[in-house]
């Protein structure tokens, strides 16, 4: 039987759990003052109902201050457990009722003790409290996108200067100088307040010294036309990814109107932070052996490490950790050619995996592959066997550990374009468990170097294909139902051991992994050519494959979950220890262990609607 209790903001439990227990943990003092006034407080007995909730409806909270309560449907079978510090009385998503629309029961299953806040109550904290609005939502990715940190620095926030601009009417003397009376490194080259070009301190090196150009002549001969560009709103990450991926060190900032607003050079991108993957990238491209650019790899951990504390997320993080392995492989490509000598051929280096779907973290193995123009005769296939052992062996030395299936260009992936097609081809027309767990390899693929056009012929015939196989793709979409999010019974989380017996929730194979496959299966649906797994779900939303609310809610899960990982990994690494992918969910706060089941509860949601859509 229910029994009230006065004061409650005298009551020593409540006071605990206000401060533990999300989302009132993240309140301010002053509003977990008003709430506690506002609750109150009541015992309920082993056995008995507390209440009957309307999803549509609801019309109090209760918060768990001792004891466990059994919430079941309608009809008495049970849907979930909760304990001392969880919530009930809002909507609820739960596994087996219609999403955020399920009616449910609450009972005490032990005595327990309860403190309840009515509607209104209720109504002013979300309205007060955007953390506990989202909470509250009856849409899991509410929860999500609030988490949205709106923290990475942006290039507003370094602080641009007026620019020292020219005309492309200068002449180079002229422009030489101006850069010298100002002490810039590189000088913006405007028309009527619109960029045009730019030329550097290097420019005036390499194009005008070394060949013994005229400086009379107008810098526009020399300039480089139409430079890449990025608005100030863009995030220094997005400045760096553009600058490594394309070994430039000057980027002009504009805005919508392509007017001028500033230059970011290298240099400032250095300041932010050492060591940097800016400075890391340009002593990659310099490693004249393959000892020094091993040497060199082993600091890409604590440069990733570096970037997730100054507010880098998982996306960015990714971006930068697999531009700076594809700075490896170039440089292992070039260090193979100089041995041994000129290619018999057109060929293009393939990543395969999260390389390719430019997702690496701190830790990786390599996936990789060759494509040739042509088949080659034997001293064409001797030198390409070479050519890929010398990279593989030295992405190996470099961390990159061999790949446990073999899915390596030094091994069988090293073809002609043609055998490239007919392989993939065959997998399409006969599937069967191996092809298609190929082919959730090497859909995801990137050109790192040679001739890209070979692997756009490639994913093109492949794209074509794939789109009207239909029995393959149901094929596809039960590989990708196999990988499940690491939820169990009562939406607890499914925890598993790996050698060394350390025990955690895998959340690559039971989190990262179940929604690239759902991207990836998407994306061949409608023959998209992305690879990156955000991209990918947010075109297929785009082309009416999927509701864009649904890819939205995706796209945000796993954003949450590979920053958790990240997280994860960094603290291992600082910690002196190998980082691994599973994560003892008491590393996680009350907040984040409630939306970890918000996001593998979008995934398995996500899972429904493909296992439905394939009749699987």
């Amino acid at each position: 039987m229910a029994t009230n209790q006065p004061h409650p903001s005298h009551n020593p439990r409540l006071a605990q759990w206000l401060l533990e227990a999300p989302p009132f943990s993240e309140l301010t003092v002053d509003q977990r003052d008003v709430v506690s006034q506002e609750m109150r407080i009541s015992e309920v007995s082993s056995g008995e109902t507390i209440a009957t909730i309307s999803a549509s409806d609801p019309q109090a909270l209760w918060l768990i201050l001792e004891g466990e309560v059994v919430l079941s449907d309608l009809t008495g079978e049970a849907l979930e457990t909760r304990q001392a510090g969880e919530l009930f009385g809002h909507a609820i998503v739960f596994e087996e009722a219609p999403f955020g629309n399920a009616n449910y029961k609450a009972s005490a299953s032990t005595n327990v003790m309860l403190a309840q806040l009515d509607r209104q109550s209720v109504d002013r904290l979300k309205a007060a409290s955007a953390v506990v609005a989202s909470f509250l939502s009856p849409q899991p990715g509410d929860r999500l996108r609030a988490l949205a940190s709106g923290t990475a620095s942006r290039l507003s926030d370094l602080g641009l200067r007026a620019p020292i601009s020219g005309e492309p009417t200068l002449s180079i003397a002229q422009a030489a100088e101006r850069m010298t009376q100002h002490q810039i490194s590189s000088l913006p080259l405007t028309e009527q307040g619109k960029l045009v070009g730019i030329v550097t301190d290097r420019d005036l090196r390499t194009r005008v010294l070394a060949t013994g150009l005229n400086p009379a002549q107008a810098v526009r001969s020399i300039m480089t036309a139409h430079p890449l560009t990025l608005s100030s709103d863009a995030l220094v990450d997005d400045a760096l990814h553009l600058m490594i991926k394309a070994s430039i060190h000057h980027l002009p900032i504009v805005d919508d109107q392509a007017q001028l607003l500033g230059v970011v050079s290298a240099g400032d991108l250095l300041r932010t932070q050492a060591p940097h993957p800016l400075r890391l990238a340009r002593d990659l491209k310099r490693a004249r052996n393959v000892e020094t650019l091993a040497q060199l790899a082993k600091l890409g951990p604590s440069v990733l490490a570096g970037l997730a504390h100054r507010g880098s997320e998982v996306a960015e993080v990714g971006r930068i950790a697999s531009l700076l392995t594809d700075t490896i492989t170039q440089r292992l490509l070039d260090l193979a050619q100089d041995q041994l000598g000129p290619s018999p051929m057109s060929w293009c280096w393939v990543a395969f995996g999260s390389q390719a779907r430019m997702e690496q973290g701190l830790i990786s193995d390599q996936d990789n592959g060759l494509i040739l123009e042509t088949e080659p005769d034997k001293a064409a296939a001797d030198y390409f066997k070479k050519l890929a052992t010398f990279v593989c062996d030295g992405l190996n030395d470099c961390g990159y550990v061999y790949c446990n299936g073999g899915v390596m260009a030094m091994g069988q992936w090293r073809m002609s374009l043609a055998k490239w097609q007919s392989t993939f081809e065959q997998w399409m027309r006969q599937p069967d468990p191996q092809s298609v767990m190929n082919c959730s390899i090497f859909f995801d693929q990137r050109a790192i170097a040679g001739n890209d056009q070979l692997l756009v012929e490639l994913q093109s015939s492949v794209l074509e294909q794939a789109k009207e196989a239909s029995i393959f793709l149901r094929f596809l979409a039960a590989e990708a139902l196999r990988h499940v999010p690491a939820l169990g019974l009562f939406n607890r989380f499914v925890q598993e051991s790996d050698e060394a017996h350390e025990k955690g929730i895998n959340l690559k194979k039971g989190g990262v992994l179940p929604i690239v496959d759902l991207a990836r299966v998407r994306a061949l649906e409608g023959g998209i050519a992305l690879v990156h797994t955000e991209e990918r779900l947010a075109q297929a939303a785009k082309n009416g494959i999927m509701n864009e609310r649904d890819a939205d809610d995706l796209i945000h899960a796993f954003r949450f979950i590979g920053n958790v990982r990240l997280k994860h990994q960094v603290a291992r690494f600082e910690a002196g220890l190998l980082p691994n992918h599973l994560v003892d969910p008491h590393e996680l706060s009350r907040l984040h262990q409630r939306y970890l089941r918000s996001a593998f509860g979008i995934v398995r949601r996500a899972h429904d609607a493909m296992s439905s859509r394939y009749q699987l």
